[in-house]
């Protein structure tokens, strides 16, 4: 019997808009083209750079012991 695989949850996205002039966009096109790279994923990029150490998530608990090194001491 295979066990079922989880239903994965559902990514919700939020929309957020924003403007730029003129100039600030061209530049952004000549930068994307550049690095061949599209302006969402470039701004995506900037975005998670800046916010990643604020997410809501708690790290996983270390289950790294003080003594762990000390398992495997070295044969007389």
């Amino acid at each position: 019997m295979v066990p079922r695989k989880r239903r994965r949850k559902p990514i919700r996205f939020r929309q957020i808009s924003f403007k730029f002039t003129e100039g600030q966009k061209a530049a952004l096109e000549r930068y994307c083209r550049a690095h061949n790279l599209t302006p969402i994923r470039f701004i995506k990029s900037l975005v998670l750079d800046r916010v990643e150490r604020f997410r809501p998530e708690a790290l996983p608990p270390s289950y790294v012991t003080p003594n762990q090194l000390d398992l495997f001491e070295k044969g007389e």
